[in-house]
């Protein structure tokens, strides 16, 4: 962009209240085009302090607030219509430029009257699309339901983007409109700030380690049955931390104690900042990422800020393998326990092909540091197609 803008990032949750990757990306957008000069507005609910905002960032609360997710971590009907019903009342008038996500749907489209009426130019970024999952994910009679409301919203937004191949290729099968394609424009790591925790003291940090939500999608039972099956380590090193609370806390502190893990395994929970985290991840020997479905990876992407290899396992709605190659930056396996065993014994056992995953590891993470995606973004932004990684 020639000059500046006023921007506005609209998602139903907001960082650091919530946790998830879109927030957290949409924060970190929102610092790197503030320090571009731009004017960003983040829009959504949550108790945000305006004190945790960067500088030149603002916030808007939307109306109808609600607790978002079920049980099993899933987001409901209820919250997804009163988010719905509060781009009715957003102002849109102070903005040049207004971005949503795709999740959760039903929004995408009073958004997308109300920014044609206004003359706003309306930019929908996709992280994930479901198509044929939507009967996993949902099942039953609604799924149908939910699989035309992705494909009516794909038809929508002046711009559209995605965060990774897979997401990219899906959708652009999915838009009737099949020129210009849609564009990737990925996630970002501050590789400052994650490198900065290398100046900390040492930290005693688990072997492994894993952060994030704790729900099912993650397969986090998966991890700890590999872990039963590799030998135990030092007495006195821990071998596996996780980082992070979910539905599914209590089940997974159950089978560690079924499975016999007793102080190989450490839940840490919800860390004070993710700068805790990050130190960590610092002093791990490498990152495990065993999820069913990932829309992009940003705990990945920061672990290769840090030069650790990543291993994850293969499925047919995981992104991870877009960002972490298989044997250049980590190893995908086969998602089961013997599989996610063998290959951490693996890089265990071998510090120097550890060495030259971590050295990979790196590289890769250059590529995507935010200060870079946030001008792949304001092309996005203005019209113009975001170079590729």
């Amino acid at each position: 962009m020639s000059s500046a803008r006023s921007i506005l990032l609209i998602y139903d949750c907001m960082y650091p209240v919530s946790l998830g990757g879109v927030e957290y990306r949409n924060y970190c957008l929102a610092r790197a085009l503030a320090e571009r000069g731009h004017r960003v507005s983040l829009a959504g609910w949550g108790d945000v302090p305006p004190a945790s905002l960067p500088p030149g960032v603002t916030l808007v609360r939307l109306p109808h607030a609600v607790r978002l997710h079920d049980r099993d971590g899933k987001r409901g009907i209820v919250p997804t219509l009163r988010f719905t019903a509060a781009m009715l009342w957003l102002d849109l008038s102070p903005y040049d430029i207004v971005e949503t996500a795709n999740i959760p749907y039903l929004h995408v489209f009073p958004l997308a009257v109300r920014c044609w009426l206004a003359r706003k130019p309306l930019v929908v970024s996709w992280y994930e699309f479901f198509g044929p999952y939507w009967r996993r994910y949902k099942g039953g009679l609604t799924a149908p339901l939910f699989r035309g409301i992705e494909w009516l919203v794909a038809q929508l937004g002046d711009r559209v983007n995605a965060s990774c191949e897979q997401t990219r290729l899906k959708l652009a099968a999915a838009r009737r409109r099949k020129s210009p394609e849609p564009p990737l424009l990925p996630c970002g790591v501050w590789l400052a700030d994650v490198q900065r925790v290398l100046g900390r003291p040492p930290v005693a940090a688990p072997q492994l380690l894993y952060a994030g939500r704790l729900i099912p999608e993650k397969r986090l039972d998966f991890l700890l049955r590999a872990v039963a099956i590799l030998p135990p380590p030092p007495e006195g090193v821990i071998q596996l931390g996780i980082v992070g609370d979910g539905t599914e806390r209590q089940s997974l502190e159950s089978l560690s104690r079924e499975l016999g893990l007793g102080p190989r395994v450490k839940f840490f929970g919800r860390l004070p900042a993710i700068e805790d985290m990050w130190h960590l991840l610092a002093h791990a020997e490498m990152a495990v990422q065993p999820s069913r479905r990932e829309g992009f990876g940003l705990f990945p992407l920061e672990a290769l800020a840090l030069g650790k290899p990543v291993i994850y396992c293969a499925a047919e709605e995981n992104a991870i393998g877009d960002v972490v190659r298989h044997e250049r930056e980590g190893l995908c396996t086969e998602p089961t326990p013997e599989a996610l065993a063998l290959a951490i014994a693996r890089l265990l056992d071998d510090p120097r092909d550890r060495a030259e995953f971590s050295r990979r590891a790196r590289e890769r993470a250059a590529h995507y540091d935010w200060p870079a995606v946030a001008e792949r973004a304001e092309r996005l932004f203005s019209g113009g197609s975001p170079a590729g990684v």
